[in-house]
């Protein structure tokens, strides 16, 4: 993204073009790859179990993380292109334009002068970023060194930035870079890239941060209201569930009061009547005790629905 906007403001505005084809390509492939590689093998965060876990039909980038990123992609352009249009002014006589550029004595060392400065900058600024880039709220210093692969790939790129501007032949005949030329104060000048960038960028990490708050907020809220409807489904399917070809039960009689002075029938018990779990428990042309258990029903039906029968032939 900054790569573009850096590019598109250059010729909208008509102020030369800050870098050569074969420049951007190193900058790709070169300075800017092993930092994306290493971003990649950054490990998760300690508090990631603290966040509301995202529904499945949300994308993987949401769109507080584009606008995050585009953000980050502007301020990374500004700083830059601030730097390359002083840079400009000091090596090319107070000319920032194209067209006044070119009327300059030996105009192409000293564009190229503006551009070393700007490319310098630049890959300062992106290796800076990548490590502001690790959280999308935490600041640059919280565990600062806890990604391995990323001090390998910052030294990578910074050792071909050096031999990107300062090796003879490489340098100003292939890349049109004159690392040796710009002198200290063209160094310095660079320097205000990564400065720069690290601070915008820290602060932009203020609003990110109320970003992912707002977020986990409405996560939260969603998470609740669900757990609320299932609650209330749980509950009226438990008032509301019947068990299909359940046996209707009614309640016996009351014993009718017998005076003190009665004695009791000597007449045999009556025959207990053929059940279906009686006729179960007819084993060998005995009875045997049963007993059910009628899972799924309630307190009451399941002390009905139990089952105990006991004779013998």
């Amino acid at each position: 993204i900054a790569e573009v906007m850096q590019i598109f403001v250059c010729i909208v505005t008509g102020i030369p073009v800050m870098r050569t084809p074969l420049q951007i390509l190193f900058l790709i492939l070169v300075t800017d790859l092993p930092p994306s590689i290493a971003l990649g093998m950054e490990p998760g965060e300690a508090t990631i179990l603290q966040d509301r876990p995202r529904p499945r039909e949300e994308p993987v980038v949401l769109n507080w993380m584009w606008l995050s990123m585009v953000i980050n992609g502007a301020i990374l352009s500004l700083v830059i292109i601030i730097v390359y249009v002083v840079a400009l002014a000091i090596y090319c006589d107070g000319m920032i334009f194209q067209s006044d550029i070119n009327e300059l004595d030996d105009y192409q060392n000293k564009l190229m002068d503006a551009r070393t400065v700007a490319f310098i900058s630049l890959v300062w600024a992106e290796n800076v970023r990548s490590y502001t880039s690790r959280s999308f709220n935490n600041p640059i210093w919280h565990d600062v060194l806890g990604n391995v692969n990323m001090q390998k790939a910052i030294i990578l790129a910074q050792l071909c930035l050096y031999v990107a501007v300062l090796v003879p032949f490489f340098s100003d005949q292939i890349l049109q870079l004159r690392g040796m030329a710009v002198g200290i104060g063209g160094w310095l000048l660079a320097l205000v890239g990564p400065v720069g960038c690290l601070a915008l960028c820290e602060v932009a990490k203020l609003f990110t941060g109320w970003q992912m708050g707002r977020y986990q907020a409405e996560l939260a809220a969603r998470h609740d209201e669900e757990d609320k409807r299932m609650e209330a489904a749980a509950r009226q399917h438990s008032q509301g569930a019947t068990v299909i070809g359940a046996p209707s039960f009614k309640p016996a009689p009351s014993a009718a009061k017998v005076p003190s002075s009665a004695k009791p029938s000597s007449a045999p018990p009556a025959a207990v009547p053929a059940t279906p779990a009686a006729d179960a428990a007819k084993v060998r042309g005995k009875f045997a005790t049963t007993s059910f258990s009628c899972m799924g029903l309630g307190p009451k039906a399941q002390l009905v629905c139990g089952v105990g029968v006991r004779g013998s032939e």
